[in-house]
């Protein structure tokens, strides 16, 4: 008989072993190693063991092979670590967007048709005009709804007739994105589907994905990296220090000038944004 476990919304659902497997693979495990850590596992779940349970004991079996796999496999909860507020949430979406060739501008007051918006992220690239709504969640149970899908075509169709209207406008090509760190209901996704909304939103759509695109380009928060503590990270975001990658590219002593956090410290994290950027998807 099929394992039940809870999720993190408090829904029950079938323990996949496949799921986990695929899960570890990502993160840079061979596809033995991935096994043989979702066999152990298997063997210490009850009826009532929660995700959250299961994914700790994965990244502990996990950091035994390998650092770097580990960290990669605690990318979702280094997204929720973004937070309390999602101004560093906005900022990351929008340095996303910068490794993808947008201009991007955050906060940035535009007149709509009827009323001025105060918008996440203005994204622009050649012909194209992106307005960007960004909706944070800090707890992984909470989906975004179709009230949030709502909302943000509503905001999007004023902003497009204003733009439609003006003389002045150089961007033939408007679009309206929501992007959000969980994932969304099936009703947001069908609204989305059918008004010409674009969601980037964790495992959707499945080909530019949250994670997808993060993993593509390795444009992982400084969040995931092991050593890094509350009062690094306030430094390292007063700095505008947002991504591992950002850290990986300078060299130890400029990192410690830019940064401005304990020597000790700055050699842990420069030395694991090393490994994680620079490293390939095997196991090491």
């Amino acid at each position: 008989m099929a394992q039940t476990v809870i999720k993190a919304s408090g829904k029950l659902e079938e323990f996949d072993r496949n799921k986990l497997v695929n899960s570890l693979i990502r993160s840079g495990a061979t596809e033995d190693v991935a096994l043989e850590i979702a066999k152990k596992i298997e063997t210490q779940i009850t009826p009532s063991s929660h995700t959250r349970h299961i994914f700790k004991i994965a990244k502990k079996l996990l950091r035994q092979y390998s650092k770097v796999s580990d960290m990669r496999y605690s990318i979702k909860k280094a997204i929720y670590s973004l937070g309390p507020a999602g101004f560093q949430f906005e900022k990351y979406v929008a340095g996303i967007l910068r490794a993808y060739g947008y201009f991007t501008e955050v906060g940035k007051i535009i007149q709509g048709y009827c009323v001025s918006h105060e918008v996440d992220i203005l994204a622009k690239k050649e012909n194209n005009i992106v307005i960007i709504e960004c909706k944070y969640h800090s707890n992984s149970g909470n989906s975004t709804d179709v009230k949030t899908a709502l909302y943000v075509h509503s905001r999007f169709n004023d902003i497009k007739k204003a733009f439609e209207s003006s003389p002045d406008n150089h961007f033939p090509s408007q679009q309206g994105w929501l992007v959000t760190n969980t994932r969304c209901s099936d009703d947001a996704l069908r609204y989305a589907e059918c008004v010409g909304l674009k969601i980037v939103s964790w495992k959707y759509p499945e080909k530019e994905s949250l994670e997808k695109i993060i993993e593509t380009k390795k444009l992982y928060p400084v969040t995931i990296l092991s050593s890094i503590n509350k009062n690094a990270l306030e430094m390292l975001f007063r700095n505008d220090i947002v991504f591992a990658k950002d850290i990986a590219d300078m060299d130890e002593d400029t990192f410690l000038r830019k940064s401005r956090i304990d020597i000790h410290l700055a050699h842990l994290l420069k030395k694991e944004a090393d490994a994680l950027c620079r490293s390939n998807n095997k196991s090491s």
